[in-house]
């Protein structure tokens, strides 16, 4: 193992990053404030601490690159929010998210990990698909040298020979699932889509392209564009998200009792979101997906309230939590009444 420490941004949270959602490979904290994951092939250990980022890696270079470097770039250190976040600070719907969630940031995952977990999670709880993607990893991903039971993410060539039969069961048993992510590791080995070149096309071009393959919807294409391909312009759209633009944006509508919009509402929705929130919108959907899961969900609170640095987190948490916030009640208005 190596080691080594890297200066914090302005505006940082090691755990409010890890844990909100959006990578599936991390686990922790240990009680010495230790995360441990895979990302990159490669495993880490990582500590928040007195303005830096503590680190060990199994290996001295990932991915071609210094590991100090790769790890910063994995982190988005060099991303510069503050501006973004002091212009939204007084935003009737992102600026009480911003202020309890000060220093929650992007990764930038791998595309072909990042395709293939969302590929996995639709309609699954984040513990589910946790689990799911370390059983997957350790069945066809490679052992990282010097751990005990780590692997690397399976690349598309370890799946694409593949029956759908062997991936049923990490997939909640679900064959069509299992078959898509098969037909993906195929196209993407014969060269049909080339997930890296999405990053360098406009981020509605490369949302079309991810579209065309079987089993990546809107929401989906948009989270991979997000949370891999350097889109801030993408705004995933799932259930919290859509809850929240539909209380405060009287043009975002449904109609005839919809729960999930069709494709051309999500466009429409994704088009308000960057006229309201900017280029950066992507980011503000992070921001409203962790805040509305919290005000639902009392384990999720107790687990991330120590990451979030502003003083009056716990109290409006707890406050929320009296309401007796349930699925399906509106969060928003509960938390204002609390305030």
């Amino acid at each position: 193992m190596v080691e080594g420490k890297l200066a914090l941004p302005e505006l940082f949270s090691l755990g409010l990053t890890l844990l909100c959602g959006q990578c599936f490979r991390w686990q922790g904290p240990d009680d010495q404030g230790w995360f441990q994951g895979v990302a990159g092939g490669v495993f880490w250990r990582l500590r928040q601490e007195d303005g830096k980022i503590h680190w060990e890696c199994s290996s001295s270079r990932v991915r071609e690159r210094p590991t100090a470097q790769w790890l910063a770039h994995y982190l988005s250190f060099d991303d510069d929010v503050k501006e973004w976040a002091q212009a939204l600070v007084r935003d009737p719907i992102l600026g009480r998210p911003l202020s309890l969630l000060k220093g929650l940031r992007l990764l930038r995952q791998e595309p072909w990990e990042c395709t293939v977990s969302y590929m996995f999670a639709q309609g699954l709880s984040v513990t589910v698909i946790q689990k799911a993607l370390a059983k997957f990893c350790v069945q066809y991903g490679a052992r990282i040298d010097g751990t005990a039971d780590f692997h690397a993410f399976p690349e598309s060539s370890d799946l694409a020979h593949l029956s759908p039969d062997f991936l049923k069961p990490f997939t909640n048993n679900y064959r069509a699932r299992a078959d898509r992510i098969i037909r993906m590791a195929r196209a993407v080995e014969a060269r049909v889509i080339d997930l890296h070149h999405l990053a360098k096309i406009p981020c509605d071009e490369a949302r079309e392209a991810l579209m065309n393959m079987d089993g990546i919807g809107p929401k989906i294409a948009d989270c991979i564009l997000l949370f891999s391909m350097d889109h801030p312009s993408a705004f995933p759209v799932d259930r919290w998200v859509l809850r929240a633009m539909k209380q405060h944006f009287p043009s975002v509508r449904l109609g005839g009792g919809q729960e999930a919009p069709t494709s051309s509402q999500y466009f429409k929705i994704v088009r308000k979101a960057r006229t309201v929130f900017g280029s950066r919108c992507g980011l503000a959907s992070e921001y409203l997906f962790l805040y509305l899961r919290l005000l639902e969900d009392e384990k999720l609170r107790r687990q991330l309230s120590f990451f979030c640095q502003n003083p009056g987190w716990s109290d409006v948490m707890e406050e929320a939590g009296k309401k007796g916030v349930k699925p399906g009640k509106n969060p928003i208005s509960l938390l204002r009444k609390a305030l």
